[in-house]
């Protein structure tokens, strides 16, 4: 079975009751894909880190993707991607606005005025025979791994499923292209009597000074509109080459439920810049990965490797802080297996492993080894950790971009390069405001009110009792305006400002204009009554019907 490039897609888990240190209750995001890239201009070389995803038989797990260069591999770590979601998503703060003095509470609102890689360097070239070169072969983590070159598709395909590696012959045609441009080909494969839960992000470092997903790969088995993310480190903004970069149209975000469509917006922004194009969700500094996969003395494995028994090693461990992930699970199923005969009682092993004290008869008679056990935490937990920390501490700057591409669209690798001469920074918090127009003596709920962007554009909406009697949203309110969610569609590359190949600025300002029945920008000759609001803004309404175009399904 094969991982479409960067991670074979699995339905997510569901979510169970759960206590204890083994215990991760959230879903595992597959409906994309995640890359980090490294670029270090100085020195010449690129660092990727990919997660690997696998849903089936672990002799089934088959990984294969292409590099320009023979890489240096090494284990990393799903903490970077995790903790790079999480710091990096865009905020979409709605801040309420009192205009004059409303009285009474403020009902449903909230109250407010204004590592150096260790992997040995690739074997020399050895001849292998059949239009196969095998570079090097190595063992990382819990992956038998090859990295190949080939004179032909239809070569590297036979050699792979010749050495057991289950890859389908619909793979050749879209092996053809990178073959042709001479590309290294890194495989992997589980290692004898490794499982799929030990299955971890892989690190590669190479010479060069290009970020390339290898999305053409992709296409085989990917998902309609999936999602690509790319984080680009560097010392300067990245912007994509190759594909087309569009900037968000503030109005189709629903500020009302803090921007929870954002994503969705920026697929269908994609489509309309012609289904190659990333937006910018985050750049600015790496300062806000400071310390969040490791620091100095935050782990001691040394206390681990000394501790006396099974039960201070598992404290010791808790007390450290170290995450009950399944790369923990793994190795504690190596280092102190649970007994088969409890598990035939029904003993689960997040049950056996949260409570070892609990099984002390079954516990004392297992072999234990502490100092082999840390080493091993060492190896494929702190050290990827301290590698993936390192990629921020060495470089000033982050990107992060997203898009969502449908097989039909993958005809072209997505690249990213640096720009220092554009604006650097797209700031993770963005902003809006609602106005609300109480007059003298109006409450917050019956007074007329406006949604103002940060461009100036504003629109306005009847008051929240009128929408609470129609059972409407304010964002379902809003949505016939939402003709364009690419605002500017433009194209992006190492040097100068972007070449602008799309403006819609101007129409949706005359499109707020017509809505507001005259007025685009701020400022509201308002009411304060329900009823006149609500016949003002329907009457908006109808015109706007009849003067802005609908978007195209």
């Amino acid at each position: 079975m094969i991982s479409p490039v960067l991670l074979t897609l699995l339905l997510p888990a569901p979510a169970h009751a759960c206590g204890g240190f083994f215990c991760n209750t959230t879903p595992v995001d597959q409906s994309g894909e995640d890359i980090v890239f490294s670029v270090d201009e100085d020195k010449g070389e690129v660092t990727v880190h990919v997660q690997i995803a696998y849903q089936g038989a672990a002799e089934e797990f088959a990984w294969i993707v292409p590099v320009p260069q023979a890489p240096e591999l090494v284990l990393s770590t799903d903490r970077l991607f995790q903790e790079l979601a999480w710091r990096t998503q865009p905020r979409f703060n709605l801040e309420y606005k009192e205009i004059f003095r409303c009285e009474g509470g403020i009902g449903g609102y909230g109250a407010s005025s204004d590592a150096a890689f260790s992997a040995s360097s690739p074997a020399p070239p050895s001849a292998s025979g059949g239009g196969v070169t095998v570079v090097s072969e190595q063992q990382v983590g819990p992956y038998d791994t090859v990295t190949l070159q080939a004179d032909t598709s239809e070569a590297l395909l036979g050699w792979l499923q010749d050495n057991d590696y289950l890859l389908p012959d619909s793979l050749d045609p879209v092996l053809a292209p990178y073959v042709a441009d001479g590309s290294f080909f890194v495989a992997l494969k589980l290692s004898k009597d490794s499982d799929v839960g030990e299955l971890a992000p892989l690190g590669m470092r190479y010479p060069g000074d290009l970020a390339s997903v290898p999305i053409q790969l992709t296409s085989i088995a990917a998902t309609e509109d999936m999602r690509l993310r790319a984080y680009v480190i560097g010392d300067s903004r990245a912007v994509p080459e190759s594909y087309l970069h569009v900037q968000i149209n503030d109005l189709v975000v629903d500020w009302f439920s803090g921007g929870s469509n954002w994503e969705d917006a920026i697929t269908i922004a994609a489509d309309e810049a012609g289904g190659q194009a990333f937006a910018t969700d985050y750049s600015g500094s790496t300062d806000v990965m400071e310390e969040a996969l490791y620091r100095p003395g935050m782990y001691d494995v040394e206390a681990l490797a000394s501790s006396p028994d099974a039960y201070a090693f598992f404290d010791e461990i808790v007390r450290q802080g170290f995450p009950g992930d399944s790369t923990m699970m793994s190795l504690f199923q190596e280092f102190l297996p649970m007994p088969p005969a409890l598990a035939a009682e029904g003993v689960s092993e997040q049950d056996f492993y949260n409570c070892l004290s609990c099984y002390t008869p079954w516990v004392d008679a297992i072999p234990f080894d502490a100092a082999a056990f840390a080493d091993a935490i060492d190896e494929r937990i702190v050290s990827p950790l301290r590698l993936a920390q390192r990629l921020f501490d060495d470089h000033s700057h982050l990107t992060r971009l997203t898009s969502s591409v449908s097989p039909i669209e993958m005809t072209k690798d997505p690249t990213f390069v640096f720009n220092r001469d554009m604006e650097q920074t797209v700031e993770l918090e963005r902003k809006a405001s609602l106005e609300f127009y109480c007059g003298f003596g109006g409450t917050w709920s019956d007074s007329e009110r406006r949604l103002v962007l940060a461009d100036g554009r504003s629109y306005r909406l009847p008051s929240q009792q009128w929408f609470w009697d129609h059972g409407l949203t304010e964002y379902e309110y809003l949505s016939k305006l939402m003709d364009v969610y690419a605002l500017i569609i433009e194209e992006t590359g190492p040097d100068g400002e972007p070449v602008v190949l799309f403006d819609g600025s101007e129409d949706a300002w005359a499109a707020a204009g017509a809505f507001n029945g005259g007025s685009a920008g701020a400022g509201c000759g308002c009411t304060s009554t329900s009823t006149s609001t609500a016949s003002g803004v329907a009457g908006a309404l109808a015109l706007f019907g009849l003067l802005l175009r609908r978007r195209r399904a």
